[in-house]
């Protein structure tokens, strides 16, 4: 079974048994590289990993698939990359992120984490702290009050 992996994955040195089965993306190579540690990418290197961008059409059901769930706002563009190239090789990711474990759940693609998985998915909205308004989509600043909005839980569901 293929696994695509995310910088945290590569950092923690999971053991790895067959290399031709692990990949990821060049933006977690970059990560990683930024990362203190430059060992982690020797690793990487070590155990074969394949760098492979996603498909645009599998980043375009990711994307929508995150802006479903309020997810858009939280996950980076790497983290849709590795979303996507899980979803297009038919591949386990192996995060411990919240947000890509919750975008992985609704688009059904497995995923294994080094720490405890969600336990249900999440959908988010936005919240102004100041007047409390709720908006669907991401503010810099409230348009009616000029406050914060911060990504929260949302409620309804």
């Amino acid at each position: 079974m293929p696994y695509v992996l995310d910088a945290t994955a590569i950092r923690s040195c999971m053991p790895t048994q067959d290399p031709s089965q692990y990949f990821t993306t060049p933006g977690v190579i970059n990560e990683v590289k930024r990362g203190k540690v430059a060992r982690d990418l020797e690793l990487a290197l070590e155990i074969s990993i394949t760098v492979k961008m996603p498909e645009p059409e599998a980043l375009k059901v990711v994307m929508a698939a995150a802006s479903g769930t309020g997810d858009d706002g939280r996950l980076s563009v790497t983290d849709m990359e590795i979303l996507a190239l899980a979803l297009e090789l038919k591949a386990t990711i192996i995060s411990d992120d919240y947000s890509v474990q919750n975008v992985a759940t609704v688009l059904e693609i497995p995923y294994k984490t080094a720490l405890e998985g969600i336990r249900k998915v999440i959908h988010w909205t936005y919240r102004c702290r100041g007047c409390g308004r709720y908006y669907e989509e991401k503010q810099p600043d409230c348009p009616i009050c000029g406050s914060e909005v911060r990504t929260v839980r949302r409620k309804d569901l």
